[in-house]
């Protein structure tokens, strides 16, 4: 039996990363993927893709404005110089929106 609670659950997904041009692109596709499946079967209501910008010097950023184009799951926080994967933890919890939050690597 479905939980009644789930359809109401939001989800973030909060992403470090730094000069990640090259997965990006996949990642987010896989990403989207798998959270719409979700949403078409009930287990969650909607989420958002936080990524965290540890001062990349690359396409990085470029690429997550132009894959953000059209859709409104995408969310960029740009840290202010390189502080490394915990502080990009933290940032991107407190940036986030949803009832759930997920971290992960980029």
């Amino acid at each position: 039996m479905e939980d009644p609670r789930a359809r109401s659950s939001t989800l973030s997904v909060a992403f470090s990363f730094r000069n990640e041009e090259e997965v990006l692109p996949e990642l987010i596709t896989r990403t989207r993927n798998v959270l719409n499946k979700e949403i078409r079967q009930g287990i969650i209501s909607s989420y958002e893709l936080i990524f965290v910008d540890d001062a990349s010097t690359d396409r990085s950023l470029q690429i997550l404005l132009d894959q953000a184009r059209g859709h409104h799951d995408i969310r960029v926080v740009t840290m202010s110089r390189c502080f490394g994967v915990s502080p990009c933890i933290m940032a991107g919890m407190e940036h986030s929106s949803g009832d759930l939050v997920v971290y992960m690597d980029a």
